[in-house]
C-alpha cells in the first residue's frame, strides 16, 4: 500500500489553457494566471497532493494538445466532442452566468431594466466584441449589434452612452470594467439567456487511474465550495 500512496503523491497533471482568456487564464512574463488556474492549485496541489503543470497557448492549439495526450487536463464547457477524450467533473468549478450591462445614468434604465429576454433587446443599441464566440452562438445573425475590438471597448460605448447595452459573461466584464475604471458608471444584472460559462475539470480519459482522481477531484471541489474558497479567489479579481 505504501508504494500507492507514493506513486499518487508524485503524480503530476499538465493543465492546459488559454493565454489570453482573462479573467479565467492568462498568461504574462511566462506566468499562467486567472481565476481557473488559482483553483486548480488550490484544489489539484493544496488539497489533493499532486503536481500540477501548467501550459498556455492559442485555445485551438491547446485543446489539440489534449486531445493528442501532450497536456492532461482542461477546466473547460464539457461538451461532446471534447467529452470523447476527456472525462469531466460534474460539478462545475466556476460558472459564470450572463449578465446585461447598462451606464447608471442611462436614460432607458427603466426599460432596460425589465428586458426578460433575447426578444427585448432589439430596441436597443447593443455592443459586442469580435472574438465573443458565445454572442455568435446566442444572438441571431439579423440582431443588430455593432462590433468592437475589445470588452473594454464595448463597455466603455456602454459607459459613455454611445450604446446601451452589452450582454455578456458577467465575471470577465466585471473584470475588464475594474481594470478600465468603469465600475461606478455601470448597472449589471443577470439574464437567463444562451448558455452559461460552465467550467469543469476534465481529465484525459487514458490518465492513470483517471476515474479515481476525478472522484477525488469532485470531493475537494465540494469542501472548497462549502467553505467559500473557490468564491473568495474568484473576488480577488473582481
Amino acid at each position: 500500500a505504501p508504494t500507492l500512496a507514493m506513486a499518487a503523491d508524485n503524480t503530476t497533471v499538465t493543465c492546459g489553457w488559454n493565454a489570453a482568456f482573462p479573467p479565467f487564464s492568462m498568461e504574462k512574463d511566462g506566468q499562467v494566471t486567472g481565476i481557473l488556474v488559482d483553483c486548480m492549485n488550490e484544489l489539484l496541489v493544496k488539497r489533493m497532493g499532486l503536481t500540477v503543470r501548467h501550459q498556455a497557448g492559442s485555445w485551438p492549439a491547446v485543446q489539440d494538445m489534449a486531445r493528442t495526450g501532450k497536456v492532461d487536463a482542461l477546466c473547460t464547457n464539457p461538451t461532446n466532442p471534447r467529452r470523447e477524450f476527456l472525462l469531466f467533473c460534474e460539478q462545475p468549478v466556476v460558472e459564470s452566468l450572463p449578465a446585461l450591462f447598462r451606464a447608471k445614468n442611462n436614460p432607458r434604465a427603466a426599460e432596460i431594466d425589465r428586458i426578460a429576454s433575447l426578444e427585448g433587446l432589439r430596441n436597443f443599441r447593443q455592443v459586442d466584441y469580435a472574438g465573443n464566440g458565445w454572442a455568435r452562438k446566442t444572438f441571431p445573425p439579423e440582431q443588430k449589434i455593432t462590433w468592437v475590438d475589445t470588452p473594454a471597448d464595448a463597455l466603455a460605448m456602454v459607459a459613455d452612452g454611445r450604446a446601451d447595452i452589452f450582454l455578456g459573461n458577467s465575471l470577465a466584464a466585471m473584470y475588464v470594467m475594474g481594470r478600465h475604471g468603469l465600475k461606478g458608471k455601470l448597472r449589471a444584472r443577470e439574464l437567463a439567456v444562451g448558455e452559461p460559462s460552465s467550467f469543469h475539470f476534465g481529465l484525459r480519459r487514458d490518465f492513470p487511474g483517471a476515474k479515481s482522481l476525478i472522484e477525488r477531484f469532485s470531493e475537494a471541489l465540494d469542501h472548497a465550495v462549502s467553505q467559500n474558497v473557490i468564491g473568495d479567489i474568484i473576488m480577488q479579481y473582481m
